[in-house]
């Protein structure tokens, strides 16, 4: 039986908490507002698990940051599948999320984003697939191939993103973070601070707002984002949630959409860390105002 998508959401808590909670812990219980949540610990000895995509059957996708990949099933974690590509490994890049592809009983492909090492000490998000091969206890990954690369790399050590969220067309959202360079994100020629829309192959869909690459990148989605760690498609409103790291403040929820830029950093209800205002406050034509927002900040992307 394949997990609900509620299911799939707790999972992702209960199996990443298994990384910090020794296997044997009892349930903890959390009270919200309407609901009392129980956690059960799943796995254990995950160093910073940082995604996670259910395949056919139930069996559980996992990547590590340090850069390791492992398949979570009958109640045990593999050894780490082999045959990853060169990843660098600082700050808060690494290996990052992990999805499934649509049609993965008949193409064994799963899709993967990473810091991918450039010149020196440089690197840049980059998202690659790879046919999934088991035998028995052992995996590894065969055919990969980078479908999407930063061209910009840099030494820094930021904000990388990143989320992989396949629509109901086949088209697969990638989202990338600004890097710690916040004009950037307003650089529509650099794909940092965006969303990207491709197709599994890496291939442009013909209807992205850019594609002909004249006043924009040709896989650009939406742009003016900070750090985009959260993503799901909505089936509801037919369209991506985007849950955005901010600075100090203004953590956000925004619905991207095509050819719009959601502000960062001209417009922000965060402040920089050394308490001073960001761009030109909070408004300004142009710019999308987010969903939600929150101030303080709730989250981390470290």
């Amino acid at each position: 039986m394949r997990p609900t998508k509620s299911f799939a959401w707790v999972f992702a808590v209960l199996l990443l908490c298994g990384g910090l909670i020794a296997a044997a812990a009892a349930p903890r219980f959390f009270n919200t507002k309407k609901v009392k949540v129980r956690a059960d610990v799943l796995a254990s000895g995950l160093e910073h698990p940082w995604g996670l995509a259910f395949l056919p059957g139930g069996d559980v996708i996992v990547t590590e940051r340090p850069g390791r990949m492992r398949i979570f099933s009958d109640g045990k974690l593999s050894k780490p599948i082999a045959g990853l590509p060169k990843i660098a490994v600082h700050g808060h890049g690494g290996l990052l999320d992990v999805a499934v592809s649509p049609n993965f009983s008949t193409d064994n492909l799963i899709f993967f984003t990473f810091a991918e090492p450039g010149k020196g000490s440089s690197s840049g998000t980059a998202a690659a697939r790879a046919k999934l091969a088991r035998d028995g206890d052992n995996a590894r990954l065969e055919d990969v191939k980078i479908i999407y690369s930063m061209k910009k790399k840099t030494s820094s050590p930021l904000q990388f993103g990143s989320r992989l969220v396949f629509a109901p067309d086949g088209t697969l959202f990638i989202t990338i973070g600004d890097r710690g360079e916040g004009m950037r994100a307003q650089d529509k020629h650099d794909s940092a601070g965006a969303v990207l829309r491709v197709e599994p192959d890496g291939s442009i869909p013909p209807d992205n707002p850019y594609a002909d690459g004249k006043n924009g990148l040709p896989a650009l989605w939406s742009k003016g984002h900070r750090n985009i760690q959260g993503a799901a498609y909505d089936p509801h409103t037919k369209g991506l949630i985007t849950t955005e790291h901010g600075p100090m403040g203004g953590d956000e929820v925004n619905r991207p959409e095509a050819g719009k830029n959601y502000g960062w950093p001209i417009i922000s209800y965060g402040l920089n860390y050394d308490g001073t205002k960001i761009g030109i406050g909070t408004a300004a034509p142009g710019y999308e105002q987010p969903l939600y927002y929150w101030d303080p900040s709730i989250a981390h992307p470290a």
